[in-house]
């Protein structure tokens, strides 16, 4: 078996999971249809609006893109690659369309199904073009000198982690506070049970901002917000010098992470709250603790991967803790409220499920890295 783990691949899962997240939003009130509604042949509707056009052709093109990839990165050949791709995207949509007769206020449509299957032919026809280019041997061959052959599943999560800043964090950087959500999720699982006293607090009416609450002193605020903000950077920071061989490369990244960072962080403020406020999360603890994460990984250019990736679980464990002690922002429920009733319904919480659980993930890959033993052995490509 090819000890190259193609990133293409995870991108490809998390790519399919996003489509179908997407389409089967809201993920709760599912019935099953009557038999005169549902139908194997999905109807014609009357009247298409342009975003729906635009969202339906850009929505599949980038899984087509990178599935295609992935099978060419497997060795598959071109003309296989692209049919397997294809047929695989027209029969993902047409069974997410079926499934929407069981999604309350979602209606299939056979246009939609077109759609989405004219845009991954489009992707998959980049993808073609890339590799008859050579684009693909070439990236192969950047990727043997450039990072581990066990590198794929880091490097789309390096992928993936800009996508989780989009979503307000309670904390610039601070991503993985899942315990506020997994107790809400229990207080629902167990209605109407003796055990749904042991998660309520005493006035239910405060169990949103129980869960959110603080769990520090005052005099210690500001330390953990530093602390916090440090451990969310330095978390991918931690991935980057556990995949990347070169020094100069490990430079490069570090470099890249850190303005990426800070540009998701302006970028989320602009879309919460206007353009002019785009770094009003530029508070004192936020630099100090950008600047600390950032210092910290300057030592980790000239450090073995496997140390690399050691550090990465401390650091992740720390971010896990700290995220769940910090003080709730201000104006996190305002922004929450925004996002889940205002223009943002278009994510349809995907960003907010990315910054959740990357840490977890995240943890999962760099204790795989620790513990596990990397392969030095350049993998013959063959087109």
């Amino acid at each position: 078996m090819s000890l190259h783990r193609s990133s293409a691949w995870p991108l490809s899962w998390a790519a399919a999971a996003l489509i179908a997240y997407a389409t089967l939003h809201p993920m709760t009130g599912w019935h099953w249809p009557d038999s005169h509604v549902f139908s194997w042949v999905l109807p014609k509707q009357p009247n298409e609006l342009m975003d729906d056009v635009v969202a339906n052709l850009l929505g599949y093109l980038p899984l087509g893109f990178i599935l295609c990839l992935a099978h060419l990165r497997s060795r598959w050949q071109a003309p296989w690659a692209a049919l397997r791709t294809l047929a695989l995207c027209v029969a993902l949509s047409y069974s997410l369309e079926l499934l929407q007769f069981t999604v309350p206020g979602r209606v299939p449509s056979m246009s939609d199904w077109v759609l989405n299957s004219l845009g991954s032919a489009w992707g998959v026809l980049g993808a073609v073009t890339v590799h008859a280019l050579g684009l693909v041997d070439a990236w192969h061959r950047l990727r043997e000198r450039w990072f581990i052959p066990q590198a794929g599943h880091g490097l789309a999560l390096l992928s993936l982690w800009p996508l989780g800043l989009l979503f307000p964090p309670p904390l610039p950087l601070g991503q993985g506070q899942l315990w506020p959500h997994l107790r809400i999720g229990l207080v629902e699982l167990t209605r109407d049970t003796p055990w749904q006293a042991w998660l309520l607090p005493e006035d239910p009416l405060t169990l949103w901002s129980s869960v959110h609450a603080g769990g520090v002193a005052s005099p210690w605020i500001d330390l953990v917000e530093v602390l916090t903000v440090a451990a969310g950077m330095l978390a991918p920071l931690c991935m980057a010098c556990a995949v990347a061989r070169p020094r100069v490369l490990r430079i490069a990244m570090l470099s890249g992470l850190v303005l990426i960072g800070v540009g998701m962080s302006a970028l989320s403020s602009a879309l919460n709250f206007g353009p002019v406020h785009a770094f009003s999360w530029v508070t004192t603890q936020a630099m100090a603790g950008l600047l600390l994460g950032a210092a910290a990984a300057v030592p980790m250019v000239a450090w073995r991967r496997r140390t690399c990736a050691a550090l990465g679980v401390g650091v992740v464990l720390t971010l896990a803790v700290l995220i769940h002690l910090a003080p709730p922002d201000a104006y996190y429920a305002q922004t929450l409220q925004a996002w889940e009733n205002g223009r943002f319904i278009r994510f349809h919480g995907l960003s907010r499920w990315f910054g959740i659980l990357w840490p977890y993930v995240a943890l999962a890959w760099l204790l795989g890295r620790w513990w596990g033993h990397e392969a030095d052995t350049p993998v013959p490509w063959q087109a």
